[in-house]
């Protein structure tokens, strides 16, 4: 019994047939009308497109990328083995103190993947979080140095042996521990997906953020790919 929807246009009528194995009483207790409202997720917001060249800009909503699961949009290359990913986080739209625009590497694209983040927020400084397995809960704030805004640089590295580091800078070439903290050994298969990062902390609103001097070493693949992780919507 398929029922017709586009969930970008205005009210419209649609309509459905099922035929019944045996007659059925639909007036009891008085109900003389029978209706069925039903409401979808809203389209995509998420977005990734270059330009000018070497500078992206990403836009994305999702309630945050904490606790067990993530919401957010992710624009990534697959990486086999050791890798580093940088990039200057040049604005990021303040939807929330806790919105995030910044670098990640992330086992898989699943909400509870284990994965590792360095960010740029609003009103909360630099961050370094990251999930140690699959559904487990997000260390958050493992490192932070707070009174930091965009424009600023990030750096997250995943060593042979699955250490990651999460380092800050101002220049892009003297680089700082986020928060002081040491490597953290987050177990993850051979190839993971690296990328940049992007949730506005509130599912309701759409944030922006604009990266430059974005460089990945390492065993990467050349194409980027994004997506919305963990955010439910309907194809238009």
């Amino acid at each position: 019994m398929p029922l017709s929807y586009n969930n970008t246009a205005g009210v419209s009528d649609s309509r459905a047939e099922l035929t019944l194995t045996a007659p059925r009483d639909w007036t009891a207790h008085g109900v003389a009308v029978l209706s069925l409202w039903f409401r979808g997720y809203p389209p995509s917001v998420g977005s990734f497109t270059e330009g000018p060249v070497g500078t992206f800009t990403m836009t994305g909503s999702g309630a945050d990328i904490t606790g067990t699961a993530d919401e957010f949009h992710y624009a990534y290359k697959s990486l086999t083995g050791p890798g580093t990913i940088i990039a200057r986080v040049d604005s990021v739209v303040n939807t929330h103190n806790w919105a995030k625009a910044g670098v990640m590497i992330r086992e898989t694209l699943d909400p509870n993947s284990a994965q590792a983040m360095a960010f740029v927020t609003p009103g909360q400084g630099v961050v370094f979080e990251y999930r140690v397995g699959a559904g487990q809960s997000n260390v958050g704030a493992a490192g932070q140095d707070a009174g930091i805004t965009a424009p600023h640089w990030v750096k997250l590295e995943r060593d042979v042996a699955g250490f990651f580091t999460a380092s800050q800078s101002t220049n892009g070439s003297s680089w700082t521990p986020i928060g002081n903290t040491l490597a953290q050994n987050i177990p993850m298969g051979p190839t993971v997906y690296i990328g940049l990062a992007l949730t506005s902390h509130n599912a309701t609103q759409t944030t922006e953020a604009r990266f430059s001097n974005v460089t990945i070493t390492g065993n990467a693949g050349t194409q980027w790919s994004n997506q919305d992780i963990g955010i439910l919507a309907n194809a238009a």
